[in-house]
């Protein structure tokens, strides 16, 4: 997989290099396009057309707009982004063609880029004879003529066609098949598209699925802490038999999950047991056994059924209250017919936000967060038998909610007042905290990724992650600002905003640099390069935020 992302990268350095003795006329930029497809492992695919604008002359250039088609494949798009910066028109259909247009001018010697990417469903089909057909783009349709065009097809592993698309040239490098072709001085012309057959490999991991249902629910462990239960209805609609699956967990990569159901026509699944994950992959060969070979035959419909604790990063306590904010990204990357998730309570458990999400037909892109939260009561540590290895996080968690139930009756006024501008800012301390450790660990979390599974909407996904831990950290700050009595806690707090505003800023930026690494936009060079300062910049920030944190909660202790 790395392997096909290093070399793509190479190709789509070349397709940009300029090519010296090219004349413009003054006024229109050069033009260079990559034409990225990514058929997806379990059956749906995505385009990625970068197009870049080079000003090779003396003087400002206006970026001109360019129409993106991409033929027959315009039914099958379902969603597409831009880069920002940039304006897309209302397309007569929801598959284009792409009308693309800027302000913004190009400097002499600028460069300027845009990133159109689309989303496509249903361009898997069987023929008559069982084998698997899919619609591919060898080159889409541009508007205005182009000085390099990059086509690439980009396969899973151990998948190939039977024979390339026309025009593209197959290349083998480790355990995955890419197409391409690179053409120079293209005019404008119309999109080329064709449907292939699969060479059958019981090696490929090329399993089309129909997702049928899906639930993630979250609950309550015995130790009063939340854990994560997903099911997954689907069918394996391809000509192998599926001994991976590949599952999205709420948890780091190295969590084990506990496998509890698995039911099938003619599989069986043995009793429930721990099982650790190796790239996020469930191995079915592992607990469904098959005929004639294990895993999840051709044409069954399977339901399976894991558990596992959920991460310490999607989950905060205070005030004997849990609140869980979690991603609605799909547990499986594929389209889903019907998708949920749920909350449910122990017994002795207050719920505060408990209402379930109904989200129907989801797509791989689909984003959103949900919140849930509960308190935990005597009567629940009482009838749930808690391991005393737990008792001191129940305890907690009962004793904060006591101590805020004791105040708010009003017993002690004084007393009161002084409780809670402590728990205020410790619950400040602590929403900070939690973001730092989201930010510490993102950087092992990417590079554990397939590279191919990672996209924008992946990145976009941890930046809501991190807007939404930001929101509840300065929300805190705001509660502690109301309580502030004297000038040099205000200046404190105040300092602390300022911190924690380069905090975000720094980690956003490295994060799109990881963005522009991993979707190959940036060569490795520059990366290695520029990779250091921002993690300094980032580091420097944070330290200062951990030392403010703690003079604000000496400060906190005089108010």
């Amino acid at each position: 997989m790395r392997n096909t992302a290093l070399v793509l990268a190479i190709l789509l350095i070349a397709a940009f290099i300029p090519i010296q003795g090219v004349v413009h006329a003054q006024g229109s930029p050069r033009v260079d396009v990559n034409s990225v497809y990514s058929l997806n492992r379990y059956g749906f695919a995505t385009i990625e057309e970068t197009v870049m604008f080079t000003n090779n002359g003396t003087s400002a250039v206006q970026v001109p707009t360019v129409t993106i088609g991409f033929g027959a494949l315009s039914s099958n798009v379902v969603k597409t982004n831009l880069t920002s910066g940039f304006a897309m028109g209302t397309p007569p259909s929801a598959g284009g063609p792409f009308t693309i247009s800027s302000s913004e001018s190009v400097p002499p010697g600028g460069n300027s880029s845009f990133v159109l990417s689309a989303l496509l469903n249903n361009v898997v089909s069987t023929a008559k004879n069982d084998s698997l057909l899919v619609e591919v783009l060898s080159s889409p349709s541009i508007s205005t003529k182009v000085a390099t065009l990059l086509n690439v097809i980009q396969m899973p592993a151990q998948t190939s066609f039977l024979s390339p698309p026309s025009g593209l040239k197959a290349s083998i490098l480790g355990t995955n098949n890419t197409y391409y072709s690179k053409l120079s001085d293209v005019i404008p012309s119309v999109a080329n598209t064709s449907v292939r057959a699969v060479s059958s490999n019981s090696a490929q991991d090329f399993n089309p699925l129909k997702v049928i249902y899906a639930q993630r629910t979250i609950s309550i462990a015995s130790n009063g802490t939340p854990e994560v239960t997903d099911t997954i209805e689907f069918e394996n609609m391809g000509t192998v038999a599926l001994g991976e699956l590949y599952v999205s967990l709420l948890a780091p990569s190295s969590t084990q999950v506990t496998i509890i159901t698995g039911t099938a026509d003619e599989p069986v699944l043995q009793n429930p047991f721990k099982m650790s994950l190796t790239g996020g992959a469930i191995d079915l060969t592992s607990f469904v056994v098959g005929y004639p070979t294990d895993g999840v035959q051709t044409g069954t419909d399977f339901t399976l059924t894991y558990r596992y604790p959920l991460g310490t990063n999607y989950y905060s306590t205070s005030g004997g209250r849990v609140t869980i904010n979690i991603p609605e990204t799909p547990l499986v990357k594929a389209f889903i017919d019907s998708y949920s998730l749920n909350f449910s309570l122990s017994k002795g458990a207050d719920g505060i936000k408990t209402t379930p999400v109904s989200l129907g037909a989801v797509t791989p892109w689909h984003t959103g967060e949900a919140t849930f939260a509960y308190s935990l009561t005597l009567g629940w540590y009482l009838d749930s038998g808690v391991p005393f290895a737990s008792v001191a996080f129940v305890l907690l968690l009962i004793g904060l909610f006591a101590v805020k139930s004791v105040a708010s009756s009003g017993e002690d006024e004084a007393s009161m007042e002084e409780e809670t501008s402590t728990e205020i800012a410790s619950a400040m301390i602590l929403a900070f905290d939690e973001k730092t450790s989201l930010i510490n660990g993102l950087w092992s979390e990417i590079a554990s990724k397939d590279p191919n599974e990672l996209d924008k909407a992946y990145f976009d996904g941890i930046r809501s992650r991190l807007d939404s831990f930001r929101n509840r950290a300065l929300q805190r700050l705001n509660e502690v600002k109301q309580k502030s009595t004297s000038q040099k806690f205000s200046e404190v707090v105040s300092q602390i905003q300022t911190t924690e505003r380069e905090v975000d800023r720094a980690s956003k930026d490295k994060l799109n640099l990881y963005q522009q690494y991993y979707l190959r936009q940036m060569r490795k060079e520059v990366y290695d390069r520029l990779l250091p300062q921002y993690t300094k910049r980032l580091e420097r920030a944070l330290n200062q935020l951990t030392d403010e944190l703690h003079t604000v909660q000496r400060e906190a202790k005089l108010l």
